[in-house]
C-alpha cells in the first residue's frame, strides 16, 4: 500500500516552529482532576492511553503538576529509548518529565498530524542522539524543539492523519481482540485443573521421562553439537522460539535423554521477573534439528498412557498462570528458582483420557484463534510502521 505522496509543496522546518510543550499547571488534590497518567501507564510504541491512576486516592507528590488535555500529545522525556508517545483523550495530570505538546497554530499543523511526527522513527532517533545522562538518560524540550522534519500542506495533513489514524484505530481494535483471546485462554486453563470427576494425581505419576538441562561447551569442543533451548526461548504463551537457541556441544549420552521431541513439555527453573514469575511453561510441537533443554529449564516427558501432552502443558502453564507455582519458588542471589522436586511431588486433579482429548481438541481451536489474532495484529502494525515511513523516512530521516 502507498500514500502516492507529492513532496513538491512539503516544507522543512523544526518542531519548535511549529509546536509547543504546554506548561500549564494544576494542583491533583483540588478536584478538578481525576485521573493522573505515569511512565508505567504509557505503553512503547502504542498512540493510545489505556491505563491511568486514580489522582483522588494517591499522594503523586510535587513533581505531577502538569495538566494534559484531550488532543494532546504526551511524551515520555526520560530513557527515550521506549519510545513512549500518546495521545489524551481525557483530562488528567502527569509528572514535569512528560512533556504536554501541542500544535502552536492549526492552520500550520493540525493537531491530528502532530502524533504521527512524533511516532515516527526519524524523530526517535534524534531523542536518542539529544539524550543526556547513562542511568537515567533524558532530553530538554529545548533539544526537541530542533528535530526537522517535511511538513506537508494542509490539506495533505489531513489526507495522510486520516489515513494513518484508521490504521492506528484498526491496530487497537484488532490488540483488543487479541487480548480477549488471551483472557479465554487463561480463563479456560484456569479451568483445566478444576473438571468434574477428575481425580487427584500427584504430577510425577504422569510424567514418563523428567530431567534437567545441559551446559554444554562451545560447538566442536565435544561429541556433538545442539541447539539449545533457554528459558527465554519459551514464550508467555507456551510455544518454544528456538531462533535464537546457541549451539552447545554435549556428549552422546547426555543427549539420548534430554533430546526433544514432539509432546515434551518445558518448565523454566531459573529467572523471571516481577511481571513474569519463573516456571513458564512450554509445549515442544515441531522440531527442527536435535534440541536439548539448558540447565535451566526442565525437561518433562508425558506418559501417554495416563496423560494426553496438551493436557499436561495446559494444567502447568495455567497453575504457573495463576499463582500456582509461588509456593515452589524460592530464590538464590536474588534469582528466583523453582523448586522442580515440590512441583512434581504436587497433587493435581486429572480427568479420563477421552476428556483429555476433548479438552486437547479445544485447546487447539483456541490456539488457532490466538494465532489468527497475532497476525492480524503484526500486519496491522507493520502497515502502520510502512506509511509512517513513507511519510517520514528512515532512521536518518531520508525519504
Amino acid at each position: 500500500m502507498s500514500l502516492y505522496l507529492d513532496r513538491s509543496g512539503w516544507e522543512r522546518l523544526s518542531l519548535g516552529t511549529v509546536a509547543t510543550a504546554s506548561r500549564e499547571k494544576v494542583n491533583p488534590s483540588d478536584g478538578t482532576v481525576d485521573r493522573y497518567v505515569a511512565g508505567e501507564h504509557m505503553d512503547s510504541d502504542d498512540l493510545k492511553i489505556h491505563r491511568w491512576g486514580d489522582s483522588n486516592e494517591t499522594d503523586l507528590g510535587p513533581a505531577f503538576h502538569r495538566r494534559f488535555r484531550p488532543g494532546q500529545v504526551l511524551y515520555g522525556s526520560r530513557r527515550t529509548y521506549l519510545r513512549k508517545v500518546a495521545v489524551a483523550d481525557f483530562d488528567g495530570v502527569c509528572a514535569n518529565t512528560t512533556f504536554v505538546v501541542q500544535t502552536m497554530d492549526p492552520t500550520r499543523l493540525i493537531p491530528e498530524f502532530l502524533p504521527f511526527v512524533m511516532s515516527a522513527e526519524p524523530f526517535h532517533a534524534f531523542a536518542v542522539a539529544e539524550s543526556k545522562g547513562s542511568v537515567n538518560p533524558y532530553v530538554n524540550w529545548s533539544d526537541i524543539m530542533r528535530y526537522e522534519f517535511d511538513l506537508p500542506p494542509l490539506d495533505e495533513q489531513k489526507r495522510i492523519a486520516d489515513l494513518l489514524w484508521a490504521v492506528q484505530r484498526d491496530s487497537t481494535t484488532r490488540a483488543t481482540a487479541l487480548a480477549a483471546v488471551d483472557a479465554l485462554i487463561d480463563l479456560w486453563m484456569r479451568d483445566v485443573g478444576q473438571i468434574d470427576g477428575a481425580e487427584a494425581v500427584v504430577v510425577s505419576d504422569l510424567i514418563e521421562h523428567s530431567i534437567g538441562g545441559v551446559w554444554g561447551t562451545d560447538p566442536g569442543t565435544s561429541e556433538l553439537d545442539v541447539a539449545v533451548i533457554r528459558g527465554t526461548d519459551i514464550t508467555i504463551g507456551g510455544k518454544i522460539r528456538p531462533a535464537g537457541a546457541p549451539a552447545r556441544s554435549i556428549k552422546e549420552s547426555e543427549a539420548k535423554s534430554r533430546t526433544l521431541t514432539s509432546g515434551d513439555v518445558l518448565v523454566e527453573k531459573s529467572g523471571g521477573s516481577p511481571d513474569q514469575p519463573v516456571g513458564k511453561v512450554g509445549l515442544v510441537r515441531e522440531l527442527a534439528g536435535e534440541m536439548v533443554p539448558s540447565n535451566f529449564v526442565l525437561l518433562l516427558r508425558p506418559d501417554r498412557s495416563r496423560c494426553e501432552p496438551t493436557f499436561l502443558f495446559s494444567l502447568l502453564r495455567g497453575m504457573w498462570r495463576h499463582g500456582g507455582f509461588a509456593e515452589f519458588t524460592g530464590k538464590t542471589t536474588n534469582i528466583a528458582n523453582l523448586r522442580t522436586k515440590e512441583l512434581l511431588a504436587s497433587t493435581v486433579r486429572v480427568p479420563s483420557r477421552e476428556v483429555q482429548r476433548r479438552l486437547a481438541t479445544e485447546f487447539d481451536a483456541l490456539e488457532r484463534t490466538r494465532t489468527e489474532a497475532s497476525s492480524a495484529v503484526t500486519a496491522s502494525a507493520a502497515l502502520l510502521t510502512s506509511l509512517t515511513a513513507e511519510v517520514f523516512g528512515g532512521t536518518d530521516g531520508a525519504v
